[in-house]
């Protein structure tokens, strides 16, 4: 079978290309459908008046400790919106790593210095947005300093967002599971900003900006904001 054209894409797509996006949004979907079961499940506690960091934390570490048992992440949790919280202006319940620690703080690894993550693109975004979105690649530097993808989900009360459930994918998990179908497609992955999250191409390093005059046919992997790039 030749090269196609589909809706969404900006040239011609070989069905292994194809494929290399839909393998991308599946997996992806998969951890959004996860993160619901997280944020639906709480709902009963970011609900109540005057909550305290202690009571999050009771109740989203069951619901987190599923949500990694369940899938290849490195990390996830609950992040409280500014203010939400009434003993901590700023909050993460964040838990990470094999032993699923507990990090529950809001400074930059090994600063100590506050950080105001309502203007990081994983928070801002999505809680902006009102729908899920996946961020990078990028350097974690508030967690665990690894090259990261963070998807994250709003989390509404009564119409307002206390926050958002998130979970975070170690780039090398990334690069296990996807790099077949990308070698298979001889493809590059990026995200909207024409970034490198993984290529075919051992030339090309995650990270990297993809200039505008080496921009072939782009396919979307699903409504996520990452594409396949080939040619």
């Amino acid at each position: 079978m030749g090269s196609m054209l589909i809706e969404g894409a900006s040239g011609p797509a070989s069905p292994a290309a194809l494929a290399c996006a839909r393998e991308v949004d599946a997996y992806f979907q998969s951890v959004i459908a996860a993160l619901e079961v997280v944020r639906d499940g709480l709902a009963e506690v970011c609900s109540r008046e005057a909550l305290l960091a202690a009571d999050l934390v009771a109740s989203a570490h069951p619901l987190t400790r599923d949500l990694l048992d369940g899938l290849p992440l490195f990390g996830g949790g609950f992040v409280a919106a500014p203010g939400f919280l009434a003993d901590h202006h700023l909050y993460l319940a964040w838990w990470q790593g094999e032993e699923q620690q507990l990090l529950a703080q809001s400074a930059v690894s090994g600063s100590g210095d506050p950080v105001d993550y309502g203007r990081v693109e994983w928070y801002r975004t999505p809680v902006e947005s009102g729908r899920p979105h996946v961020t990078g690649p990028y350097v974690d530097y508030v967690c665990s300093d690894e090259y990261m993808l963070t998807t994250t989900l709003p989390v509404e009360v009564d119409g307002r967002v206390v926050g958002v459930v998130g979970a975070d994918t170690l780039l090398d998990t990334f690069e296990s599971l996807m790099l077949g179908a990308v070698r298979e497609a001889g493809a590059t992955v990026v995200n909207q900003a024409f970034r490198v999250v993984l290529s075919a191409d051992p030339r090309v390093p995650t990270g990297r900006l993809v200039a505008p005059e080496q921009r072939g046919a782009l396919i979307p992997c699903g409504e996520l904001p990452l594409s396949v790039l080939i040619g």
